[in-house]
């Protein structure tokens, strides 16, 4: 949970854009598991998992993913929430935020300081983040990164945004390209926390290229610094790692850093399946 105790403060997670939300990603991915008949449609009470992601995708007014999601899932109009906006419509509002955030990094470059530009630029890249298609978004971000006064760990923060954009339209090598950008910055320039936290990131890029070893690594080293709720949930966290490392760990290091691991305790209520392994 994002209260969890045993998730530090970060600075640089503190900053992060809480859009695309990547457990609106997992829910879609679940949705789409009990239309392929992957799991039991009463496992997760699909019918109020499916109104709550209609109704968080309509709040981010985002008609792209709609679109794409009802196709997917063979959706209509009737399951978005009452007073919800059309695709039209939401097409239409969003045209004119993005013209009224283009205004804002025209006016900014042309009255204000570099660190205006970059706010300007880099809301701009947030609002495509939640609202518009990956490629719109990845245009954006591309516009922050290509500001000629940016710092290292801005750049860092901007990429790591970047690489959940990919992650949570399911672009694989696309996500491992932008955090291997990230992570090669970060070598030179990033400090503690940005290094800890680009773990994780790494982490789930290498779960999906089934890469298990070096997933187990990198996460059990942050099992005591994890910040990366913007990515998963605490209890996620543990999950993967737990999983991971019971394939890789030897015994003795097995009940030292997991099984008694306070962190791990701490969650154990909350995911018994995981630990009747």
């Amino acid at each position: 949970a994002a209260d969890n105790k045993n998730v530090i403060p970060s600075a640089s997670a503190d900053s992060q854009s809480k859009h695309p939300s990547m457990a609106l990603a997992q829910s879609i991915h679940r949705l789409t598991m009990i239309k392929e008949g992957k799991l039991a449609p009463d496992y997760l009470d699909a019918a109020s998992l499916k109104k709550s992601v209609a109704a968080e995708i309509s709040g981010d007014s985002n008609p792209s993913l709609y679109t794409h999601i009802s196709s997917l899932l063979g959706w209509d109009a009737s399951v978005l929430p009452a007073g919800s906006p059309s695709v039209e419509k939401m097409e239409e509002d969003n045209a004119a935020e993005k013209k009224k955030l283009e205004e804002a990094i025209a006016e900014a470059k042309e009255s204000a300081g570099d660190m205006e530009v970059l706010e300007a630029t880099s809301a701009a890249a947030r609002f495509a983040a939640k609202s518009l298609p990956k490629t719109e978004a990845r245009k954006a971000y591309a516009a922050v990164l290509a500001l000629p006064k940016i710092s290292s760990g801005r750049k860092i923060d901007t990429l790591v945004e970047e690489a959940r954009v990919c992650a949570f339209h399911g672009d694989g090598p696309a996500n491992a390209e932008v955090v291997g950008a990230a992570a090669l910055l970060a070598e030179d320039g990033g400090d503690w926390d940005r290094r800890n936290r680009l773990k994780v990131y790494n982490a789930l890029v290498k779960l999906q290229s089934r890469d298990i070893k070096t997933v187990a690594s990198l996460l059990i080293d942050c099992i005591a610094t994890f910040s990366c709720n913007e990515l998963c949930s605490y209890t996620d966290f543990i999950m993967y790692t737990v999983i991971s490392n019971i394939l890789h760990l030897p015994r003795t290091e097995l009940k030292e850093k997991i099984i008694d691991g306070p962190e791990v305790i701490s969650v154990m209520s909350e995911i018994p399946a995981v630990f009747d392994l």
